[in-house]
């Protein structure tokens, strides 16, 4: 009988989960920092919690850093990315697959033993009836019994009994109460091990039949006379046998996503590397900042594929502003490392779909990726989904891009930069508003409105990919999204599941907490922002705004401070310097779903009401082609 599900717990577990993965990395990763010295702990914090959330703010000069400091820097950002943490789900759904493949096991071998246990009893019983029954008979009835054996063959030299020698076999009760019960002549066609089968056997057939579908859907190489296999003794072949088609596409998206990190990874290094070594035009930038060309290459191409925003060079790209090359391969590397990532990825799946020979394992196993994405990864969306998702990306870059062209064009004239190299550095800029961070002109001297603009695009920057994440979720609240026809009263989307309804509670979970934190810093930097009127403009209260949404948006831009390098947060005092980082973490975790979906969601955690659990779980079995293990041949 297959294990009754649990029912869906309705906490944030998943959510805490997570609070808890980033948490643990900002604080290794401020112990990393603190140690070596050169900062204090605060800033160590905050440094710390802008490369665990990707948040990319800096409150120090990063080239000043020991180069301990640096790497770290560097690693964290490729274990608390959002590729790394979906992939992690993945893993942890081939693990509870396995973790079931030896439950399977456990649990068929206990209904093995059981049923040899009760065999066993059921024998012994048969045997102490019949030999008592043998006894009591001889003893009454000594010349019928006579008759009766010299009537009957010997059993041990022949199996079945002939027509001729068949009679009807009899015994004879006294008046004391036994009786007297004539054999039904039998068939000669039927099995010999239905000759004897008494109604008590017969019953305790019917009974455990169930147990019988236990042991069934076991794959029969693992299975051996009398005993069940261990699980170490099982191949990959007969996992995936008995995990059907999910089991074996969730392996297949496991290495695309591994070769997806680490090639794109690796060709952006690659490429730095050999475009820093070949420039010798920007030279005295490497020598005026004594950073080596090739670490900065390599640290600068992590930065943009994890969207963190952290340079080596102390004015991010400005220095960069007429090398096309650089621009774009990192605007390139922006993209695919975040909020064109599920649309990257589904391209990458359909193009080998494409390469796949047809009917092959691995062309069912991309075709179920395609098919139902979202029971396999979060971030990967069905073909409509993702069409819509990239036009929304594609059409908020061009409004923004618009506003940067129509209202700023001073710091082209007064360099003379070319128009091509304008449309470069208007794509990077805009490519870097939404998640990375870095920038090539100085934010501080940008018209208001592209300043407006900005706040704007860092705030909604994890709207597409969070409500295209929520509408395509496959949970609900009393099935697995198994493939039926909805209820009628399911067929339409309520408001609570339109568009509207996701934009009303996205906001519902920013708004007030980033009101919170820019209230908290305004009470706590009073003082200097009362005197900026007059003296310090850097140091205002849109600016504050500025970072507050760049840190709760995890982006990383900074209108930043006068004769200094680093983000405005860098003069913020230890009280307001934590408030960046709460928002840091907060906004981390704004991009996940509400509801916790299949996709993140453990087959034996669905949630599926008492009455139906036996249904449901069959039909899962079934629906991941591992049915026919369930099914006993008669």
């Amino acid at each position: 009988m297959p294990p009754a599900e649990l029912h869906i717990d309705q906490s944030p577990l998943r959510l805490c989960h997570h609070y808890f993965y980033i948490l643990f990395w900002v604080l290794v990763t401020a112990i990393i920092l603190y140690v070596p010295g050169g900062l204090s702990l605060i800033d160590a914090l905050l440094l710390a919690s802008g490369a665990a959330t990707q948040g990319g703010l800096n409150p120090v000069d990063l080239n000043k850093l020991h180069v301990v400091q640096q790497i770290a820097l560097w690693v964290i950002p490729m274990v608390t990315n959002v590729i790394v943490l979906n992939t992690l789900i993945v893993l942890l759904r081939l693990y509870w697959f396995r973790n079931r493949f030896r439950h399977v096991l456990d649990q068929a071998k206990a209904t093995s033993e059981s049923e040899g246990i009760q065999e066993s009893m059921e024998m012994n019983r048969s045997a102490v009836s019949v030999a008592v029954s043998q006894g009591r008979t001889s003893q009454e009835q000594p010349l019928l019994v006579a008759a009766s054996a010299a009537q009957e063959p010997d059993e041990g030299e022949s199996g079945d009994l002939s027509g001729s020698s068949r009679t009807a076999r009899s015994s004879v009760s006294s008046s004391t109460g036994l009786q007297v019960a004539f054999r039904e002549p039998e068939i000669e066609d039927e099995p010999k091990h239905h000759h004897d089968r008494s109604y008590s056997e017969q019953q305790r057939g019917h009974h455990h039949h169930h147990h019988h579908h236990d042991l069934s859907y076991l794959p029969a190489a693992v299975t051996r006379p009398h005993s069940l296999a261990n699980y170490s003794d099982w191949n990959e072949r007969q996992k995936e046998e008995l995990g059907g088609i999910e089991y074996r596409a969730l392996k297949t998206l496991l290495v695309i996503l591994l070769c997806y990190f680490f090639l794109f990874h690796l060709l952006g290094l690659v490429v730095f590397v050999i475009w820093a070594l070949s420039s010798a035009q920007y030279d005295h930038v490497f020598d005026s900042t004594e950073v080596n060309q090739t670490w900065w290459a390599i640290f600068t191409a992590g930065s943009a594929f994890n969207d963190l925003g952290y340079t080596l060079t102390p004015n991010s790209m400005e220095s960069f502003r007429s090398a096309p090359f650089p621009l774009l391969l990192m605007t390139f590397l922006i993209i695919i490392g975040n909020t064109g990532f599920p649309c990257m990825l589904r391209f990458i799946i359909w193009l080998l779909s494409k390469v796949t020979s047809c009917g092959s394992a691995l062309d069912e196993e991309l075709q179920y990726l395609l098919d139902r994405p979202r029971r396999c990864f979060t971030l990967l969306f069905p073909s409509a989904e993702t069409w819509r998702l990239g036009a929304v990306l594609l059409l908020l870059s061009v409004i923004d891009l618009a506003i940067f062209w129509a209202l700023e064009t001073t710091p082209y004239r007064e360099e003379q930069i070319s128009f091509g190299m304008e449309i470069v550095n208007g794509l990077f800029q805009i490519a870097s508003t939404r998640t990375a961070g870095f920038s090539a002109m100085p934010l501080s001297q940008l018209y208001p409105g592209v300043q407006v603009s900005f706040i704007v695009m860092m705030y909604i920057s994890a709207f597409p990919t969070a409500i295209a994440m929520r509408k395509t979720t496959v949970y609900e609240e009393q099935s697995l999204a198994i493939d039926e026809e909805p209820d009628a009263e399911h067929s339409q989307p309520g408001p609570a599941q339109g568009l509207v309804g996701h934009i009303q509670r996205q906001l519902g979970f920013d708004l007030w907490f980033m009101m919170l934190g820019f209230f908290t810093i305004a009470v706590v930097e009073g003082q200097r922002l009362r005197q900026s009127n007059n003296d310090d403009a850097a140091f205002a209260l849109f600016p504050v705004l500025f970072e507050i949404v760049s840190a709760y948006g995890t982006v990383g831009l900074s209108l930043g401070y006068p004769g200094t390098d680093t983000s405005l947060c860098g003069e913020f005092t230890s009280v307001s310097k934590l408030v960046i980082v709460a928002m840091q973490v907060r906004g981390r975790h704004r991009g996940l779903p509400h509801a916790v979906d299949h996709a993140i969601l453990l087959p034996r955690e669905a949630g599926v009401s008492t009455q139906q659990e036996g249904r449901e779980w069959w039909r899962w079995k079934r629906r991941f082609a591992f049915g026919r293990f369930f099914s006993r041949k008669q």
